[in-house]
């Protein structure tokens, strides 16, 4: 692979952009559960999803170059990724907490996709803690919440998943091996990342239900 297929791919799967994709894929997995939903709603969720998830998340990443918070976007300093961080989980709060279903019924309500942001949310907040000791990749944690997003889909889905769930795990490497051969990342801190996306995830679809009694 070049270098520059490397940083196409790189642009094309940020990690910012993963909320994004897996909205559009419970969609596309889950049309007994979305069929209900009128397009114009579904596409408002994905709009809603890409502007607090994405669009937000820049522009703050662009205010805190300005103010030099942060020495440069690729933050290949632990310590510019402190802030990015913890910025970066509270957008995915606010996502989980407007699609939370409650007792009363709102135009967001939905399970599936305020699952999805709490276990994007439990990601960063694991990898904020493994950014204080080791360095991980960003761009591996939102791979691996795909990934983990995919599995738990698996049950769920009117579809049989298994050849796309293959699909997942070919591009996850593809990802990992973009940024290695970028040299943005070593190949622990992209295991490391896979795992704490796959961790984040899991945990939201597969125990959240379990204790919430759902």
């Amino acid at each position: 692979m070049s270098k520059r297929a490397a940083a196409f791919i790189s642009y094309l799967f940020h990690p910012l952009l993963f909320p994004t994709y897996g909205v559009l894929f419970l969609i596309a997995a889950n049309p007994h559960l979305f069929g209900l939903y009128p397009i114009k709603a579904q596409m408002l969720w994905v709009i809603i999803i890409f502007v607090f998830t994405f669009i937000c998340p820049v522009v703050w990443l662009l205010m805190m170059k300005r103010l030099e918070l942060i020495s440069d976007f690729k933050m290949g300093n632990s310590n510019d990724r402190i802030i990015p961080y913890i910025a970066i989980a509270s957008f995915y709060m606010w996502m989980f907490k407007l699609f939370k279903p409650t007792t009363e019924f709102t135009p967001y309500s939905n399970q599936l996709i305020s699952l999805m942001m709490l276990g994007a949310a439990l990601s960063i907040f694991i990898g904020f803690f493994i950014n204080i000791f080791k360095q991980i990749s960003i761009h591996a944690i939102g791979a691996g919440a795909f990934l983990g997003l995919t599995l738990s889909m698996m049950r769920l889905s009117d579809f049989d998943l298994k050849f796309f769930f293959i699909f997942v795990i070919l591009f996850a490497g593809l990802i990992g091996t973009a940024r290695v051969i970028l040299s943005e990342n070593k190949l622990s801190e992209i295991w490391a990342g896979y795992l704490t996306g796959f961790v984040g995830q899991f945990f939201s679809f597969t125990l959240i239900p379990i204790l919430l009694g759902s």
